[in-house]
């Protein structure tokens, strides 16, 4: 048996031994571990909140958050899309290494990567999950088999092509689920999509005031598009008033001290730069920055800026540190990351050193087919759509169908506004595009199960995540 196919057989037989015989709620309640509370906002650029430096008032509950514990500045999705972002959260994993990456896909059920709510599982927590959009339903995605109460009822606000439901619904359907859950051990998920396309312009929203901060960036490419940016914002300040609702119901319930919190987003979204609308497709730092911030107060220390590079798959590995999980489960724990802990650097014992972070953007279904179709498996191309890599400041956005290599300094152009662009006969090209196949192809690990349906297709095309 080949070397790879072993590993993972036995990671699947280690796992499945770990998630088969939970330790009861009690002890884990006797253990101390903390509840933990991951709020993640859909398309939520990092750099149109006030505390992350932007020139109006859109996220005061979230700017408190911030204030109250650590914050992350320079966070990255490895994926711009709902479903495998929220999946490489999950697993500390790539999506060619889980295996999802579209939206429409899941990863295998025998797959050799344990994910955080079924690892908390292992540990006496009870998990819930409350999702707002439909590239999230458990059908597509999987997610439903990792948790014990999975609501993704999406009845509300929207038309129902869109099949969402917006933030009061999410908070007051999380707030209930805590009335009745709090008193052991929990893992709650909550999944806000209203920054979400189509924007809503939220009338006591529509005219924010001034953070403070100078405006920074481009201008809007022409007035339709500063219309859409009002309504953007509009949207993430509505969205921040139902967090801040939520956290208030974590304090009423005299949870605050108990309770790790995380607040995080799969992914951005373009608005107009570099003639772009939306995500998916690219890796401008619009779209693939993300906020990331921590409280757990008496472990995570407040108003606590971390400037290093992190990503989304960093998350988990992070969260089963800070809660004292790994220590717990000592050195044979079955599960392993491709991210990295970051609880050392929030808490200030040591500089996170510097290190690659890579990402993908793909084209679409095109190329991948469900496992059952494994005999007939075909992929025209073997590379995403493009291929990301930063190290400190130096950035490179690899364009395998077009044969170009972007090169930006984000230290000196902090919009990517002047980049290097670098063709197939350039030395550096060849150099650089050779590490980014081989990364690529040394992870490139997993089929996908795919479930998409008539119906799923046309509410995927209505979000715009189908061509």
């Amino acid at each position: 048996m080949p070397r790879k196919s072993l590993l993972g057989l036995l990671c699947l037989v280690t796992a499945l031994g770990l998630v088969s015989a939970p330790v009861p709620s009690d002890e884990a309640a006797k253990a101390g571990l903390p509840n933990i509370l991951l709020i993640t906002v859909d398309t939520l650029r990092a750099d149109h909140l006030s505390s992350y430096g932007y020139h109006k008032q859109t996220s005061p509950r979230i700017d408190q958050l911030a204030a109250e514990g650590t914050r992350f500045d320079r966070a990255h999705t490895v994926i711009p899309l709902t479903g495998p972002s929220h999946l490489s959260m999950f697993t500390g994993r790539y999506p060619q290494e889980h295996g999802a990456r579209v939206n429409g896909t899941a990863p295998p059920k025998n797959s050799r990567w344990l994910s955080l709510p079924q690892i908390l599982r292992r540990f006496g927590y009870r998990s819930s999950a409350f999702v707002s959009a439909w590239p999230l339903i458990g059908r597509l995605t999987g997610l439903h088999r990792w948790f014990d109460d999975y609501d993704q009822e999406m009845t509300s606000k929207y038309d129902v092509i869109h099949a969402s439901r917006d933030a009061p619904a999410v908070t007051r359907a999380a707030s209930r689920w805590l009335g009745r859950n709090h008193e052991k051990p929990f893992f709650l998920w909550t999944h806000y999509f209203d920054p979400h396309a189509p924007y809503e312009l939220h009338s006591e929203f529509a005219d924010l005031p001034s953070s403070g901060h100078v405006r920074q960036g481009p201008e809007p490419i022409d007035a339709g598009m500063a219309g859409r940016i009002r309504k953007y914002d509009s949207e993430i300040a509505f969205t921040d008033s139902h967090v801040g609702a939520l956290l208030d119901e974590i304090d009423r319930l005299g949870l605050r001290d108990s309770t790790l919190v995380v607040l995080t987003a799969d992914h951005g979204e373009a608005l107009g730069e570099h003639g772009y609308v939306g995500h998916g497709r690219r890796l401008d730092e619009g779209i693939a920055r993300v906020p990331l911030i921590v409280r757990y107060p008496g472990t995570v220390p407040a108003d606590r800026v971390v400037a290093e590079p992190v990503t989304l798959l960093d998350v988990t590995p992070t969260l089963l540190d800070l809660s004292g999980i790994t220590k717990l489960a000592g050195s044979d724990r079955p599960w392993s990351f491709a991210g990295r802990s970051l609880a050392d650097a929030i808490k200030g014992n040591e500089r996170l050193p510097v290190r690659p972070m890579r990402y993908v953007a793909f084209a679409g279904r095109k190329g991948f087919a469900p496992s059952w179709m494994s005999w007939m498996w075909f992929r025209p191309s073997t590379l995403p759509l493009k291929l990301g890599r930063m190290t400190g400041s130096e950035k490179f956005v690899w364009t395998p169908g077009e044969g170009t290599l972007a090169m930006i300094d984000l230290e000196q152009d902090p919009f990517e506004q002047r980049p290097t662009v670098l063709a197939e006969d350039d030395l550096r090209y060849a150099k650089e595009t050779a590490e980014l196949r081989r990364w690529f192809e040394s992870t490139d690990l997993e089929e996908s199960e795919l479930k998409i349906s008539e119906r799923d297709t046309e509410v995927l095309k209505s979000l715009g995540y189908l061509q």
